[in-house]
C-alpha cells in the first residue's frame, strides 16, 4: 500500500476548499497570538486594544479557529499595524504578504492553485 501525503492535517478530513481556509486561519491565529504575547498583554488588554470581547481573545489564544473568519483576523492585524497585500501574477499562483507598517520584515503565505 502506497503512502498518501497531504498538504496539512486538515486535508485528511476536509475538502480542499475548507482545508485551505483552515490552514490560513491557523497561521493567522498563531501570528496574532504571538503578537499579543510579545506585547505581554493580558487577554483583557488585548481585547480592549483590538475592540473585541475578552472571550474572543481567549478563543484566539486557544486556536478555536472555527469561531473566526479570515476577515476578522485581518481586522485584528490591521489594528496591530499590519498591512495585508495580495499579488496574483497568474491564475495558478497568488501571494499574500502581511507586513508591519514601517518595518521591512514580512510574513509570507503563498497560495498556489492546481
Amino acid at each position: 500500500m502506497a503512502l498518501k501525503f497531504y498538504d496539512s492535517p486538515f486535508h485528511v478530513t476536509h475538502t480542499e476548499e475548507v482545508a485551505n481556509k483552515m490552514v490560513i486561519k491557523v497561521d493567522l491565529s498563531i501570528m496574532l497570538s504571538k503578537l499579543i504575547a510579545d506585547r505581554n498583554w493580558t487577554q483583557a488588554e488585548a481585547a480592549e486594544f483590538l475592540g473585541v470581547k475578552q472571550s474572543r481573545i481567549s478563543d484566539l489564544m486557544n486556536a478555536k479557529i472555527e469561531k473566526f473568519t479570515i476577515d476578522a483576523m485581518f481586522d485584528m492585524l490591521d489594528k496591530l499595524g499590519f498591512k495585508i497585500t495580495w499579488s496574483m501574477p497568474s491564475q495558478q499562483k497568488a501571494t499574500m504578504q502581511i507586513k508591519k507598517a514601517k518595518v521591512k520584515t514580512a510574513h509570507n503565505i503563498n497560495l498556489v492553485t492546481s
